[in-house]
């Protein structure tokens, strides 16, 4: 579906743990009769598939989520798999409460729809302790069915922080305060887990939690907490950039170089970032010449190399129109590795707005002191 999946290196520290601690658990959970009890390789082999398995299963759960984005228009970067399951990088907000309901709900489904059809798998083996696959696919039962409640917590960035706020949004119609109260319950869910973990490591909930869960609960809460702050800190430059559109913020001196310029003098006259329109012996514009390309020639080339030879051509470049709002243009920067995005109006280039622009405006929004600092060097 053109989604890349990204496995972080932190993901095999978490297969790993989740094999050897299956491993070792796994002999009890066998009948005194069973002839598998003290099978030593079929006990590694179920820790391995039941782990493999548990986290096709969390990309299953955020595959829907990225498919519903798509299906909404939402740009989805990535799902990078790591130490603490998956996560969708969408490049977007839902633009409407109900988008933002269905495409967080979809996940949990997704996890419960999978743990009905362990379930359903567990039952035909007659719910047996002595079959090694009946105790993995019970494992598989009851993990999805955890996975599907732990997101549901009513804490943002959580799937049901996510419902939280759509929820909110739609009664409210004010997706910004919406996003504020779903963000400090998720907040305080971060350090509520941590809470927990501190009291598990000093023994007071010994009786349900050890001390490796003690630990494991204050990295999570730690790692919940700053993602809410993290996505509060994204909600309110959505909005600064939101108010914002291209018209406000291009500028209308446009640099132009001929196709047969040399890279090396474009570069020194271009500054730190940089973009030209090449024009044509007709005075035609006929493509578009920034840093990346210039950086991809090695620099004892850029001598013999013309701004025509590395230039790309003006259809191929992402263009802006003067309504487009800020934070559009600065996802599809992000999105497609440019810094400069021209402004075209009625078929005609009239300005182009810089990242250093949009950055400004971010800094504007977020310190008004930043009001008075000097402009950035271009």
């Amino acid at each position: 579906m053109g989604i890349p999946i990204v496995v972080n290196l932190s993901w095999f520290l978490t297969l790993a743990l989740v094999t050897i601690g299956l491993a070792l658990t796994y002999p009890g959970a066998f009948e005194a009769t069973s002839p598998y009890r003290n099978d030593k390789l079929v006990h590694w082999s179920m820790g391995g598939v039941s782990g493999l398995v548990f986290f096709a299963s969390i990309l299953l759960h955020e595959l829907a989520h990225s498919v519903v984005a798509l299906k909404q228009g939402i740009p989805v970067k990535n799902i990078t798999l790591f130490v603490f399951g998956g996560v969708s990088q969408i490049s977007g907000e839902a633009r409407r409460p109900l988008h933002e309901f269905v495409m967080a709900i979809v996940g949990p489904l997704t996890s419960l729809a999978l743990a009905g059809l362990f379930f359903a798998a567990w039952w035909l083996t007659g719910f047996s302790n002595a079959n090694p696959i009946a105790i993995v696919l019970q494992w598989l039962f009851f993990m999805n069915l955890v996975l599907a409640a732990f997101n549901m917590a009513p804490g943002f960035p959580m799937d049901g922080g996510r419902v939280l706020r759509a929820l909110l949004w739609g009664v409210s119609g004010n997706s910004m305060s919406a996003t504020r109260i779903a963000t400090l319950a998720g907040r305080g869910l971060g350090y509520g887990l941590m809470v927990l973990g501190g009291l598990a490591l000093v023994g007071t909930l010994r009786a349900y939690v050890g001390a490796w869960g003690g630990i494991w609960f204050i990295v999570l809460g730690m790692y919940l907490e700053n993602s809410a702050k993290q996505s509060w800190f994204q909600a309110k430059a959505i909005d600064i950039l939101g108010r914002h559109f291209a018209e406000d913020v291009m500028h209308q001196e446009l640099e132009t170089a001929h196709k047969d310029e040399r890279l090396h003098y474009l570069a020194s006259r271009g500054g730190p970032r940089y973009l030209f329109f090449i024009s044509d012996d007709d005075e035609r514009v006929v493509g578009v010449l920034t840093q990346q390309e210039v950086e991809a020639v090695p620099e004892m080339e850029r001598g013999t190399t013309t701004a025509g030879d590395v230039m790309r051509p003006t259809g191929q470049f992402p263009v802006a129109l003067l309504r487009e709002d800020a934070t559009s243009m600065l996802q599809r920067m992000e999105q497609e590795s440019v810094w400069h995005m021209p402004v075209v109006s009625e078929g005609r280039v009239i300005g182009v707005v810089s990242k250093e622009d949009l950055l400004r405006l971010l800094a504007r929004g977020f310190f008004p002191e930043a009001r008075q600092a000097p402009p950035l060097p271009r």
